[in-house]
């Protein structure tokens, strides 16, 4: 019974995005919607048994939609919960929500106790500069140039907007180097 109700939503609303697109006549959908709302048959809370009778009550009225009102009522939870827009033509599933952990056990039963996932350690890092010395400026221009493949004039202007990031993304083992190579020539680095 429920999925019979289903079927019948999800084929309004494919119904709604064909006539949005021109592909049927709104006199069609009309007739259409006419057609399913004959075959759905009207619910009751002993049909179903799940729920409270607030649930139910809901779902009465979600069956007593049109299919414009469906397509609606689609767009706006679609658009709430943050579910991206379905291809052309592709079939929208009928998403669940996740039920909190506490709710999923047994009355009697003690909580389920998460595993903790063991820290990633960090794979790339980034390297800034953040100043340097007004005697080792030009060795320090020359070093961010052979690190970074700028040209004379970019390298100048990107060690005059200290502090800047050099690189991003690099691993540990190239950030150190250019760390220790730019510090060398007269710049202080730091690694993040």
């Amino acid at each position: 019974m429920l999925t019979q109700r289903a079927a019948v939503l999800l084929r309004a609303q494919t119904l709604f995005s064909q006539t949005s697109w021109g592909l049927m006549s709104p006199a069609s959908s009309r007739l259409m919607s006419a057609q399913a709302q004959l075959n759905a048959v009207p619910s009751t809370t002993a049909d179903v048994g799940i729920g409270n009778v607030k649930v139910q009550k809901l779902v009465d009225e979600i069956m007593g939609l049109t299919v414009l009102e469906c397509s609606l009522l689609s767009e706006i939870l679609r658009k709430k919960l943050g579910v991206p827009q379905p291809a052309f033509g592709a079939p929208m599933p009928f998403a669940m929500p996740a039920a909190p952990a506490a709710a999923a056990t047994p009355a009697g039963a003690p909580p389920v106790e998460k595993k903790e996932e063991p820290k990633k350690e960090k794979t790339e890092f980034d390297v800034k500069l953040d100043s340097f010395s007004a005697e080792g400026k030009i060795k320090v221009i020359k070093e961010i140039r052979a690190l970074t493949n700028l040209g004379l004039k970019e390298a100048k202007e990107l060690v005059e907007k200290a502090p800047v990031m050099i690189k991003a993304g690099v691993s540990k083992a190239d950030a150190e180097a250019m760390k220790k190579q730019i510090e060398a020539a007269g710049g202080k680095v730091t690694v993040d």
